[in-house]
């Protein structure tokens, strides 16, 4: 069975020891990207997630990770250049998540919402009518969550798809009454979306398949199991 791995960690909390090995993994022109950024908290993610996705990507693929050439799709999505497996990142406030998977379409994506905002008018703007007057029933207090959660649905798919937000939010409209339902006007694509409570926000996934397997890596990058399929609380006590 074709099953997608998640990986989530924090990269604020990689060890020193660990991060002064991973500059010599990175590619030429990501060394001269990752020297190119001065935000320190940025520069360490993009370290961390550049060289995790070409370790775990070796490991799948049983190559060495110095022989995995990448590209960018039209849209600028990162791929394989011979596409032998598949990948998407997303990161929001501590947390980055990479999901690997032999097949596509594959998204997935972080929404914590930790910036404070009016969410009806932007569900107005950006979403389709149904999704704004099912958010517009609810109660205030749970109106942020459902929005996020939303938003992080919709942008997995958009990351699965491959053109990203551009292609359109509205395009990709859920029927939270009806099981989170997707109705999908994006293309021909039958997308299996679900979704785990992370941090106070969504983490979403949009994949061929509804098998899923959990790792949490520790500060030296060591994974342990998770299982997201069992229940929603494990991410919830992950994110504590």
């Amino acid at each position: 069975m074709i099953a997608v791995d998640l990986y989530l960690l924090k990269p604020a909390k990689v060890s020193v020891d660990q991060l002064a090995l991973l500059p010599d993994a990175l590619s030429p022109t990501e060394r001269q990207q990752w020297q190119g950024i001065h935000h320190q908290g940025r520069r360490q993610e993009f370290l961390v997630s550049r060289v995790l996705l070409r370790w775990l990507l070796a490991d799948h693929l049983q190559c060495q990770a110095s022989e995995l050439l990448f590209c960018t799709n039209p849209h600028g999505k990162p791929e394989l250049s011979d596409q032998r497996w598949q990948f998407n990142l997303s990161h929001s406030g501590d947390w980055l998540v990479i999901a690997l998977c032999a097949k596509g379409p594959l998204g997935v994506d972080i929404e914590l919402g930790q910036r404070r905002r009016q969410t009806l008018p932007l569900a107005r703007r950006f979403y389709a009518t149904s999704e704004y007057e099912w958010l517009a029933t609810l109660p205030a207090e749970e109106q942020e969550s459902a929005f996020y959660r939303l938003w992080s649905r919709k942008e997995a798919v958009l990351k699965a798809h491959g053109a990203g937000i551009a292609a359109g939010l509205d395009k990709i409209c859920f029927v939270p009454q009806q099981e989170w339902r997707l109705d999908n006007r994006l293309d021909e694509h039958d997308y299996q979306v679900q979704d785990w409570p992370l941090g106070g926000g969504w983490l979403s996934l949009a994949a061929p398949t509804l098998a899923v397997n959990g790792w949490l890596l520790d500060d030296n990058l060591k994974s342990a199991p998770i299982n997201p399929m069992l229940t929603h609380t494990i991410f919830q006590e992950t994110a504590s």
